[in-house]
């Protein structure tokens, strides 16, 4: 398993060829790590990327022309190794392609390229998509990055998530790994204003995640930040997904939480359709490309 290194005048950041995984955003004026360490622990990734489903499915399984398939929470990208295509100064692109292994599972020729660019205090994050098959494929994506949370000291309860433009959320729970039928109003601390924008706050509190994974839909807010005691906004991710989670294991000593852009989600409790019913799930035509980014501001 390679890593590779990639930094500019700001950052420093390492890629794996395991799952074509970030592992490390470094602050070189501070040193500063903002990656969780994979310690097993608590949870023994970094940044996997979730393909060619987001979440769990129904029994684990799920049906397309007529034949059922099984598969595992988040697909099977994650756990592969990824052959380097290209590295620059300031990008590297990893590639995964469909095996006989795979289409055991996933019905359909594809390829997965991952790819993570420098600019400035950003890390950006690229994912592109394209059908091999000869027919329409579908499938989904997202992204699970654990950021540090305590960054560097204090107690987590005293950490602040921030939900950019907006006063209200609506929150689909989970329910034994499926998303529930019903939404629900996550209830924040306070609304402030920070800088020309405005946020809903909430503290990142010993009981949060109890019930797992927060789910918020339809396109809500387009950033999430992470800000130390003191209110000061230290990390935010910025995407266009059209629904994104919030995560951590459940425990007051956890120290990171995961902010997750998704194209795609968990099959619901009341769920019973095929696979090309599954909620927010993405269809590409033979030969077509899906390119989509989301990026990781270090502040």
């Amino acid at each position: 398993m390679a890593v590779h290194t990639l930094e500019n005048e700001q950052l420093k950041i390492q890629v794996s060829d395991h799952g074509g995984e970030l592992l490390s955003i470094v602050k070189k004026a501070t040193g500063q790590e903002y990656m969780w360490n994979g310690d097993p622990k608590f949870w023994n990734r970094h940044a996997p990327v979730l393909f060619p489903f987001v979440g769990g499915l129904k029994d684990k399984t799920y049906r397309y022309k007529g034949q059922e398939y099984s598969l595992g929470q988040h697909g099977f990208a994650r756990d592969m190794e990824f052959e380097l295509v290209s590295k620059t100064e300031n990008e590297i692109w990893h590639r995964l392609v469909a095996t006989e292994e795979t289409k055991k599972v996933y019905p359909f020729d594809f390829i997965l390229e991952t790819g993570f660019r420098l600019f400035q205090n950003q890390v950006i994050v690229l994912w592109r998509v394209q059908n091999m098959s000869e027919e329409k494929m579908y499938f989904s994506i997202g992204g699970h990055p654990a950021f540090l949370c305590p960054l560097d000291g204090g107690k987590r309860e005293e950490y602040q998530l921030m939900f950019e433009g907006v006063s209200i959320v609506n929150t689909r729970m989970l329910e034994n790994g499926l998303a529930a039928a019903g939404l629900e109003q996550l209830e924040f601390d306070k609304v402030e204003e920070y800088g020309i924008k405005k946020y809903g706050t909430i503290a990142v509190s010993e009981h949060l995640f109890d019930r797992d994974a927060y789910i918020i839909e339809g396109h809500q807010s387009r950033e999430v930040a992470l800000a130390k005691p003191n209110g000061s906004i230290y990390l935010s991710v910025k995407f266009d997904a059209p629904l994104f989670g919030v995560w951590a294991p459940k425990g007051a000593e956890v120290p990171f939480v995961c902010i997750e852009p998704w194209y795609g989600r968990c099959d619901g409790v009341d769920f019973d359709g095929t696979l090309e019913e599954k909620p927010y799930i993405n269809e590409l035509e033979p030969t077509a490309i899906f390119s989509k980014n989301y990026r990781i501001c270090i502040h």
